[in-house]
């Protein structure tokens, strides 16, 4: 019985602690979107986040840490963004689609970290960036294997420079993503665009 009563006790206090970090960790990535990564406090990450900073040194022994786990819980997303291997082999245009209109869709939702990122990443520690380039290789593997499978079934030319094929997608969503917050383009353009750098990069692999 009492073993019982201190195992759910420790079940909601671990519960609860869980949903703290999670707190602070969303609050964390807003204030870094909005004051950049040089810019953003802990103290204001606290105001967001509706705790106290002891709270946040707490779950997180310095900001550096806090950064670098609210980086590293933005890139994890992404990895999802690969569906298994069997749907590129059947149907390569639709899959890329739906990779670049996914993944155009996830950066726009998170447009002012990348943002972010992009104008600071130079000046982020070396463990923050060793992560991150951990990450983006890791990615890149997964597209580059789906590339590989859909190429043994005869959909993919050979000879193809597979890195390069796997940096164009990112790169050229980015790029798409900047430009119509820029432009203020609407909808419609920017469903057209997409299926542009879709087409582009089909006709370039296909065999």
């Amino acid at each position: 019985m009492g073993e019982n009563v201190t195992s759910e006790r420790n079940r909601v206090q671990n519960g609860s602690v869980d949903l703290t970090r999670q707190r602070i960790m969303a609050a964390a990535q807003q204030v870094f979107s909005r004051d950049g990564f040089q810019g953003a406090t802990t103290r204001e990450i606290a105001r967001e986040a509706g705790v106290n900073e002891v709270t946040i040194f707490r779950h997180f022994h310095t900001r550096e840490e806090l950064l670098h786990a609210t980086l590293k819980q933005s890139c994890a997303s992404l990895d999802d963004l690969v569906q298994p291997e069997e749907n590129w082999r059947e149907d390569l245009f639709g899959s890329l689609e739906r990779y670049v209109q996914e993944l155009y869709t996830h950066l726009r939702g998170k447009e002012a970290l990348v943002r972010a990122f992009t104008s600071e990443a130079p000046i982020l520690s070396e463990p923050t960036r060793r992560t991150l380039q951990e990450f983006m290789i890791r990615r890149k593997a997964l597209l580059v294997g789906r590339l590989e499978q859909a190429q043994k079934a005869g959909l993919v030319r050979t000879g193809l420079d597979f890195s390069a094929a796997a940096d164009f997608i990112p790169d050229a969503v980015r790029s798409a993503m900047l430009r119509h917050t820029a432009f203020a383009d609407d909808e419609e353009s920017v469903a057209a665009h997409l299926k542009g750098i879709t087409e582009i990069l089909y006709q370039g692999i296909k065999a």
